[in-house]
């Protein structure tokens, strides 16, 4: 058996939990640093891409997701960030037929439960209250807070925007803050029902609005149901944003800033009686997501800004593709090497996998994604600036390239904003990620069979 250790119970540790317990040949074990998964204290929203959904769905799990959310979304709508004037409509309904899965608003709390719900239920250990202060590439190991020892053939580290499993390995490339803050609320459906104006709101659970404007955006949007509604605002005003004491109150302060903003967004803000602000970092490009027999796979290898709302969906991918190659490599229970001094051939009747195939797996895990979550990163930051143009030139032609959009063919659509170029979106959206794994196992699993094949010539020879 392969002995896998994940560092970080999040959404991308707890899919590579899932997707390697489909396989036979691992024991996984999850260390999370806080002491509980206390779900109730996740309090914010999520929006799951196609082609994060699609990743689901290969794991049997978007029809339980569907579920939880009742409904998959319908319309993305894009607004002035003054009066709430439609700007641009995309026709998301059309989107599981375009790119072969649906896009789905969640609770956070619920996607977690039903990724860890799964895990446990395939036999997948989860610890929490375990804090992973070092990691040692060349046994490979984790060494706990408390002086314990973990030892294994795989670590993985999915421990996030701050994770010190990157800073070990990669010790001058830290995350930058970037002076930008998401400031969150989370409605219940009655809290926004009491007032009439909003019923169009309240009785269409499966409509993303985003308001664009100068220094900031702003996105609303249902969750189960329409039992939630969530609000989250970017504010990129640097000065605005350091001006807060701890625990000083937001609402107030938030609003101020917004008070030329659309009145619709000022009176959601009378309707809550906390923001949760959160600071928004930006990590620098890694040249490599491993050292050995350790990995990095989401924000702690290509931490991003959520304006393609691309961060989870991509850390999805991650840990799909590298537990499918690992899985499948497996299978094929190669243990052949360059010669008889890389095998520790007492292991090869247990251990299906040998050290440097694990780490060829992780190299090629790299190649599916490194590139494409470059990509998505630097579209994910010209979004951002495109969000937050301020009223002129460049704004007004923006909005020119949102009026020439047709939401009836939206793949026809050449434009340098990422949300509606169709080339853009077939490749994020539709991207068919087993073409991708396959390539790259059979360039694996053909490598080893001939340095088998070779290795045997070569012993028969000195025979």
């Amino acid at each position: 058996m392969i002995e896998v250790v994940i560092v970080g119970a999040g959404i991308s540790g707890l899919t590579l939990a899932v997707t390697l317990s489909r396989y036979p040949d691992f024991n996984v074990t999850v260390l999370e640093r806080a002491a509980a998964l206390e779900l109730e204290n996740v309090g914010n929203g999520i929006q799951v891409p196609c082609n994060a959904a699609s990743i689901m769905r290969c794991l049997g799990l978007l029809d339980k997701m569907l579920v939880q959310v009742k409904h998959p979304a319908t319309l993305y709508k894009n607004l002035a960030y003054d009066n709430g004037k439609e700007l641009l409509d995309r026709d998301l309904s059309v989107y599981e037929e375009l790119y072969g899965a649906p896009w789905l608003l969640i609770h956070r709390a619920d996607y977690m439960r039903l990724l860890r719900d799964e895990a446990t239920k395939a036999g997948v250990v989860i610890r929490y209250g375990c804090d992973v202060c070092h990691v040692d590439f060349s046994a490979p190991s984790v060494t706990l807070s408390d002086g314990h020892v973990k030892k294994a053939d795989l670590v993985i580290a999915s421990d996030g925007i701050h994770s010190r499993t990157r800073l070990l390995m990669h010790p001058s490339m830290r995350p930058v803050l970037t002076g930008e803050y998401a400031y969150r609320a989370l409605f219940k459906r009655s809290q926004l029902a009491s007032t009439p104006a909003w019923q169009h709101i309240v009785s269409n659970p499966s409509v993303i609005r985003m308001w664009l404007g100068p220094e900031a955006n702003a996105v609303l949007y249902p969750l189960q149901d329409g039992k939630l509604f969530n609000l989250v605002i970017i504010i990129t005003d640097t000065d605005f944003n350091a001006s807060f004491h701890q625990g000083e109150d937001l609402i107030g302060p938030v609003k101020n800033w917004l008070q030329d903003w659309d009145p619709f967004l000022l009176q959601m803000l009378d309707k809550t009686d906390r923001l949760v602000r959160f600071p928004l970092y930006q990590a620098q490009i890694l040249p490599s997501w491993s050292r050995g027999c350790v990995g990095l796979i989401g924000d702690a290898a290509h931490a991003m800004m959520p304006h393609l709302a691309q961060g989870a969906a991509a850390a999805v991918e991650d840990a799909f593709v590298l537990g499918t190659l690992l899985g499948r490599c497996a299978q094929h229970k190669t243990a052949a090497a360059l010669d008889s001094s890389q095998v520790d051939w007492s292991e090869t009747r247990t251990r299906p996998l040998q050290k440097f195939q694990i780490q060829e797996i992780l190299h090629s895990y790299q190649n599916i994604q490194h590139e494409r979550t470059t990509l998505i990163v630097s579209h994910s930051r010209l979004t951002g600036m495109l969000d937050h143009l301020p009223q002129g030139p460049d704004q007004q032609a923006r909005d020119a390239d949102f009026a020439r959009f047709v939401p009836e063919d939206p793949e026809s659509c050449v434009s340098s904003m990422p949300w509606i170029d169709g080339k853009w979106n077939r490749e994020l959206l539709g991207r068919n990620v087993d073409e991708h794994i396959e390539r790259e196992f059979r360039a694996l699993v053909d490598g080893w069979d001939r340095r088998h094949v070779g290795h045997r010539g070569y012993s028969r020879a000195r025979l």
